[in-house]
């Protein structure tokens, strides 16, 4: 178990990486809606319990007006074999759910894998934004790519139930989730680019 988290973060990673390299080879009926596609400008990410969402932005798409800050992409993909077939999204989910004792509740299993997912999203966003120089993202939902996801909190009503569960698990993941559940940040990704 000591090297699962590492090995979960590796496989997001991965997972991410496959999907921008794709992303970075638009089709024709893609490309030609779009000013350039010569690279990403944005590529975001939202974790959601055991899916990855993705979605990209070339910039501007052509003959399109001002949108009121909204960005252009191309929409919100989920990370499947079914969209993505070099991406095993039933191994990342296996990978996941053994990252959080058995012995755990339904609710507190969900709200902790849901953080170990939005932790690995960040540092695949952060690796991206590394390799490609695009600004990357962890936005909230997958209808709200423009608005940033926020830090999780400890759950009040549930905390000692979570602080159970996490000392059974990966003592890296452990603190991570911590440190995040007392961030002042008030973006996810800032609070995790900070702690990293």
């Amino acid at each position: 178990m000591a090297e699962s988290f590492s090995e979960f973060l590796s496989a997001v990673s991965t997972a991410v990486g496959a999907v921008a390299a794709r992303a970075l080879k638009p089709v024709p009926r893609v490309s030609q809606h779009w000013e350039s596609v010569e690279q990403l400008a944005w590529f975001g990410a939202a974790a959601d319990h055991h899916l990855t969402h993705v979605s990209w932005s070339f910039g501007k798409l052509k003959s399109r007006g001002a949108r009121d800050g909204k960005r252009d992409t191309v929409g919100v993909f989920s990370i499947t074999r079914a969209t993505f077939p070099e991406v095993d999204d039933e191994a990342l989910r296996l990978q996941l759910e053994a990252l959080v004792p058995s012995f755990t509740d339904g609710a507190t299993r969900v709200f902790l894998q849901r953080v170990t997912a939005q932790i690995a999203a960040a540092d695949a966003l952060l690796e991206l934004q590394r390799r490609l120089g695009c600004e990357v993202s962890l936005f909230a939902r997958t209808d709200a790519v423009d608005t940033p996801a926020a830090p999780p909190r400890w759950p009040e009503h549930a905390r000692e139930r979570v602080t159970v569960a996490l000392a059974a698990m990966d003592a890296t993941l452990r603190d991570r989730c911590e440190q995040l559940f007392e961030s002042t940040e008030s973006e996810l990704l800032e609070a995790i680019k900070a702690r990293r």
